[in-house]
């Protein structure tokens, strides 16, 4: 999997063009893949084009994103998305062999379970995309996911949060905006455990 992360927010594209990978030859490759990450992506790659092709967005959100920007460093359960379009995005699913369980889509000879958490991202000034096969998947800013590690490590007292703050932001140091994520800490009341990890 070829991973792209651009310094800038990347501009939301459509669907990448007239071939469709039908929903049978993409159940057949996921089951084959040996790669648990990759195999998620390539899932929510094939939604997420299939949603762009008529004007709705996915976004991967949460533990998932987590995992995504650090390689599978730190693993998740269920898939955090967002979507413009949740009908569609259920009835893809559904056609993909995923049961509804409670507040999870569940295909347990996939061993997925994606959970629908929203429309949109809470923020989305820092969307970045990843491009995993044929597809673009578009995942939350890592500047807010270090946010939203640092709240939980400070007001949680979560060691594993903020072991995946300091991950996350060693990991993409350089390619960070800096003044967003000052911004964003000071909003969020975390720019002290922040300025630790600046040292």
């Amino acid at each position: 999997m070829r991973k792209t992360i651009p310094k800038k927010r990347t501009p939301i594209r459509r669907g990448k063009g007239p071939r469709r990978t039908p929903p049978g030859t993409l159940l057949a490759q996921l089951r084959k893949e040996p790669n648990e990450l990759k195999k998620k992506m390539l899932l929510l790659g094939f939604i997420s084009d299939e949603l762009s092709r008529k004007g709705g967005f996915l976004f991967l959100v949460g533990g998932q994103a987590v995992e995504t920007y650090t390689a599978g460093q730190f693993t998740t359960g269920d898939v955090d998305v967002t979507t413009t379009d949740k009908e569609a995005t259920e009835n893809l699913l559904s056609r993909l062999g995923f049961k509804k369980e409670g507040m999870v889509w569940l295909n347990e000879r996939l061993a997925i379970a994606v959970h629908i958490v929203g429309s949109y991202p809470t923020r989305t000034e820092k969307i970045r995309t990843v491009e995993v096969g044929p597809y673009l998947v578009r995942i939350v800013g890592v500047e807010e996911l270090i946010v939203d590690r640092l709240k939980a490590a400070k007001f949680w007292r979560s060691r594993r949060d903020s072991e995946q703050a300091v991950v996350l932001f060693n990991g993409f140091r350089e390619r960070i905006d800096l003044e967003y994520l000052r911004k964003r800490a000071r909003e969020e009341k975390v720019v002290d455990i922040l300025l630790l990890l600046k040292g």
